[in-house]
């Protein structure tokens, strides 16, 4: 009974902020979200395998910005993961909450929960499988709190940076920084970036790319990530995909390893039905190392997105 109330509320809050937006010429609100549901077939390092029909992060949010004067705008974003399963009677989870000031050429800056640069950028290159995928990234944190982002475009340039302020962690000063630069021209993206954990005395580095094939009239795109974790231990992660489109299929393969450790093969299909409706199939292969075994997975499922 808690979820439908909760779910309840935020589609209430989402209306009023809505009805104000409505009410005040200057301010926009949107509301979006996405609902998956999808059915998988795991294996565990046992090699036992079982079946489970569950949620696969389904969220929702709203966008919302406001004139201040000419060349200035004030935003705020409000993202919640949406458990549908209800796990722990917590069936809603903060994914993103932040509120900012855009200066326009000057750039923006905000402040909250908000996605690391370096893993949105960087490892974003071969992020395009519902379920599998990009487990070879090195990489610090998706979503984080206690952060100030600031976010430019020059050009074909943005540069995107992030500190973490969290004096909880009982060390002065900014606990986490990330930037990352990305040049972007019609059929290629390139993204590099540095994620410093100041208090584990870890950084993480990385370069991508995504390039599509239309030049040639192949509607392929292929993505690749190189990411670093250098600690006591350094450990390397690649990432490599490509994608086939046609009418309303797309089919995806990718491999990934990480250094002395693991390899993944995955591929997946996806169909498109409506605007909004789409399913997927997909595969994971998992080429373990030493002792541990090799495991096999498969997922299905339909996302509803508004």
């Amino acid at each position: 009974m808690r979820k439908y109330i909760s779910i309840a509320f935020i589609f209430g809050v989402a209306l009023a902020f809505s009805l104000t937006a409505c009410s005040q010429a200057e301010a926009e609100t949107k509301i979006y979200g996405t609902f998956n549901y999808k059915i998988s077939n795991d294996e565990n390092s046992s090699g036992k395998s079982y079946m489970k029909a569950e949620n696969n992060s389904s969220l929702i949010g709203i966008d919302a910005s406001e004139g201040i004067s000419e060349g200035i705008t004030g935003f705020a974003k409000l993202e919640l993961g949406v458990d549908t399963e209800d796990s722990n009677n917590n069936p809603l989870d903060s994914r993103l909450a932040y509120v900012g000031l855009d200066f326009g050429m000057g750039g923006s800056l905000s402040a909250g929960r908000q996605a690391s640069p370096f893993t949105s950028n960087v490892s974003g290159h071969t992020d395009v499988f519902e379920v599998y995928g990009s487990n070879a990234d090195q990489n610090l944190f998706v979503r984080d709190t206690n952060t100030i982002a600031y976010s430019n475009k020059l050009g074909s340039l943005t540069f995107d940076g992030l500190a973490k302020i969290d004096g909880s962690t009982g060390d002065d000063g900014v606990d986490v920084q990330e930037g990352t630069i990305t040049y972007q021209v019609e059929g290629v993206k390139v993204s590099g970036g540095i994620s410093n954990d100041n208090v584990n005395d870890i950084n993480y580095y990385g370069v991508g790319f995504t390039t599509s094939a239309s030049s040639i009239g192949l509607p392929m795109t292929i993505g690749y990530t190189y990411t670093l974790k250098d600690a006591a231990t350094d450990v390397t992660g690649n990432e490599v995909v490509t994608s086939y489109s046609a009418d309303n299929l797309t089919v995806s393969a990718g491999y990934g390893k990480i250094e002395d450790s693991s390899s993944y093969y995955t591929g997946g299909a996806s169909y498109t039905i409506t605007e909004s409706l789409s399913t997927y199939l997909e595969y994971e292969h998992v080429n373990n190392t030493g002792s541990t075994l090799d495991t096999d997975s498969y997922s299905t499922g339909l996302k509803f997105t508004f």
